[in-house]
């Protein structure tokens, strides 16, 4: 059995990681065949390579300044999700707040505990709507975005990356809150990414977490998995 302290300490160094721009200590985090998915719904950076992992960090880290938020975390055996909001400063100066869940699947290797995957659940829309101003800082903002992506991803990874804006959306969400029985309340921060929708909510009286896994096409509730053990 996996001890929880441990389990939490590697989770929560990623974000230190990632503020303090340690790219061999975050890339040191994941497993051999890591899977990240960054959101959920693009095309997933996968090991063994360590290639991809870092073009990712080149991509979407290394050039800005990123804190995260974190609000609550809940541990499932080798499992955490995270509630967080990700506060990214670009180089333009400009903010960008990214309401998240995060989900770690960790696994022992070598000894050792390492992310095997690491999920993470945010809506693209929203995000880029925030840019979408037309001032000078905003524009700039988009041209770099856009201009370091395809250097680092290619047409190819950048049209995968942006597509992730397509989900089960609004319909998906209502989808899961009819699927919800009477024990789960105060539904929020409901978040759709790719074919799974992630929200907070309370279960008897806890501060609790529910990620649901959903047919695309028919959005029909395939998996539904409600965290009520808090770190």
């Amino acid at each position: 059995m996996v001890d929880q302290e441990e389990l939490l300490a590697l989770v929560r160094s990623s974000p230190v990681a990632v503020a303090g721009h340690d790219k061999a200590g975050w890339v040191g985090l994941f497993a051999e065949r890591y899977v990240i998915e960054d959101p959920v719904g693009s095309r997933p950076v996968l090991g063994p390579s360590r290639e991809p992992i870092s073009r990712f960090w080149d991509t979407f880290i290394a050039p800005n300044d990123i804190v995260f938020e974190a609000h609550h975390d809940w541990v499932d055996g080798f499992h955490v999700v995270r509630d967080v909001t990700v506060v990214t400063t670009l180089a333009t100066g400009l903010k960008v707040r990214t309401p998240a869940h995060l989900r770690y699947e960790t696994v022992v290797e070598d000894g050792d505990l390492k992310v095997q995957r690491m999920a993470a659940h945010w809506e693209p829309a929203p995000v880029f709507a925030q840019l979408m101003h037309p001032g000078a800082a905003y524009v700039r903002s988009l041209v770099s975005m856009t201009g370091r992506m395809l250097r680092n991803l290619g047409p190819g990874g950048t049209a995968r990356f942006v597509g992730a804006i397509r989900s089960v959306g609004e319909p998906g969400k209502q989808a899961v809150l009819d699927h919800l029985g009477s024990s789960v309340h105060d539904v929020r921060k409901v978040i759709a990414s790719g074919n799974v929708v992630t929200a907070n909510c309370t279960v008897d009286g806890r501060p609790s977490a529910l990620l649901a896994t959903l047919d695309r096409r028919t959005r029909e509730v395939l998996d539904c998995r409600v965290y009520t053990e808090p770190a």
